[in-house]
C-alpha cells in the first residue's frame, strides 16, 4: 500500500491541535473545549493524545510489515529507547533539576514509545487483522474489569476518584521520580493498557485494509466508525469517558470518532489534497516529531523567568490581553501563534535533511 496522504493528513492536524492545547496563554481563559475535562468528561482536547496513538496504530503495519523485508527489532528497539529518552529530557528541561525525585519518568512521548513497542510485539506474533482486534479487546476488558472490580490494597471498594483505586495506586508504587499529579499521572501505569488498546484498532484496521487495496470504501469506513463509537458509547453506562484513565469507553469512542474524520479526509482527499491548508496538514504530519519537539523547547522557554520574577508566559501574554483581546480569543490567539513559531522552521528543515528522527 502507497504512503496515504490523508493518513499525513490526520497526524498533522492531531500533533497541530496537541500544540494549540499545550500552549494556550491561559488555562482559565480558554475555551472549554480547548481544555481537558477535569476528571471524567470528554472535550475536543481529550481527543488529541488518543487519535494520535490511533495513527500510531494505522501506521505500524505500513512501516513494520513491508512484503519481502524483515522486521528490524534493532530499529524498533532504538526507536522506542529514543522516543522515551526524548520525552524524558524534554520532561526536565520544563523542570530543570537535578534531583532524580523531580524527573517524570511519565509522558506523552514515553507512552507512545511503549504503545509502539507492544504492537509491535503484538504483530510480531501472528498475522491477519483479528489477532491485534482480539488482544485489542483483551487489554481494555482486563483494564476495565480492574477499575471495576480491584480495590487499591488497604482500601474495601475500587474507586474511579482521581488519585484513589488501583490506578493511583499502581502510579503511586511503580512509576519512578515525579508523579504528575502527586497521587496519579495521566500517561500511568494501568491506564496503559487500553492506550495499547487504542493502538490495536488501528493496526487491526490498516491489516484489514491491506488485504482489500482500494475496494475500501468510505460507507464502509464510516460504519466500522459508527459500531466502534457505538461500542464506546455502551461500556460508558458501566466506565465513564476518562482521558486520566484512559477508560475502555474513552478508548473506543475516540477511535470511532477518529476513524470517521480519517475517512472524511480520504474520501475528500481528490478535492482537498492540492490546497494550502492540506499541503501543511502533511508537512506537520510528516514532521510530527520535530514539531512537538519544537514546541516543547518553546514550553522550556516561556516558563522561565525573567528579572523580578515573572514568568516569559506570563508577560507576554499580559502584553496581548493589553491590546484588546479577552478571554478565550486571546487565549488561543497566544496559541496560534506559538504554533505558528514552530511551523516556521519545518519546511527548510525538512528540505535540509535536519528532521529528528527515530
Amino acid at each position: 500500500m502507497q504512503r496515504d496522504q490523508s493518513l499525513d493528513a490526520f497526524r498533522g492536524l492531531t500533533v497541530m491541535l496537541m500544540v494549540i492545547v499545550n500552549i494556550q496563554g491561559s488555562g482559565d481563559d480558554a475555551y472549554f473545549w480547548l481544555k481537558h475535562a477535569e476528571w471524567n468528561g470528554l472535550t475536543l482536547a481529550d481527543l488529541v493524545f488518543p487519535w494520535f496513538l490511533f495513527i500510531v496504530g494505522l501506521s505500524a503495519p505500513l512501516a513494520l510489515e513491508r512484503p519481502g523485508q524483515p522486521r528490524d527489532w534493532a530499529r524498533i528497539l532504538r526507536r522506542t529507547v529514543l522516543l522515551f529518552a526524548i520525552g524524558v529530557v524534554l520532561a526536565w528541561l520544563i523542570r530543570p533539576r537535578f534531583e532524580f525525585a523531580d524527573i517524570r519518568m511519565a509522558g506523552v512521548l514515553q507512552r507512545i514509545a511503549m504503545v509502539y513497542l507492544a504492537c509491535a510485539l503484538i504483530m510480531a506474533m501472528k498475522s491477519g487483522w483479528r489477532w491485534p482486534a482480539m488482544v485489542a479487546v483483551g487489554v481494555m476488558a482486563i483494564h476495565g474489569l480492574m477499575l471495576l472490580f480491584v480495590p487499591a490494597p488497604g482500601a474495601t471498594l475500587p474507586s474511579l476518584t482521581a488519585g484513589e483505586g488501583i490506578a493511583g495506586w499502581l502510579d503511586q508504587q511503580l512509576l519512578p521520580g515525579r508523579v504528575y499529579r502527586k497521587t496519579w499521572d495521566p500517561e500511568g501505569v494501568l491506564s496503559t493498557l487500553s492506550a495499547i488498546g487504542s493502538a490495536l484498532m488501528g493496526v487491526a484496521l490498516m491489516r484489514w485494509m491491506k488485504t482489500r487495496g482500494a475496494k475500501v470504501g468510505t460507507s464502509r469506513l464510516a460504519m466500522i466508525a459508527l459500531l466502534v463509537a457505538v461500542a464506546g458509547l455502551t461500556v460508558g453506562w458501566a466506565l465513564p469517558f476518562n482521558k486520566a484513565l484512559w477508560t475502555p469507553s474513552f478508548a473506543l469512542f475516540t477511535a470511532g470518532l477518529g476513524l470517521a474524520l480519517w475517512a472524511i479526509l480520504r474520501a475528500s482527499w481528490a478535492l482537498l489534497g492540492g490546497t494550502a491548508p492540506a499541503r501543511l496538514a502533511v508537512l506537520l504530519g510528516e514532521t510530527a516529531l520535530t514539531f512537538y519537539i519544537l514546541h516543547m523547547l518553546l514550553l522550556a522557554l516561556l516558563v522561565r523567568k525573567l528579572p523580578g520574577d515573572a514568568k516569559i508566559w506570563d508577560v507576554t501574554y499580559d502584553w496581548l490581553t493589553s491590546i484588546g483581546l479577552s478571554g478565550g480569543l486571546a487565549a488561543l490567539t497566544y496559541s496560534l501563534i506559538a504554533a505558528a513559531l514552530c511551523i516556521a522552521p519545518l519546511a527548510t528543515l525538512k528540505r535540509k535533511g535536519w528532521l529528528v528522527k527515530v
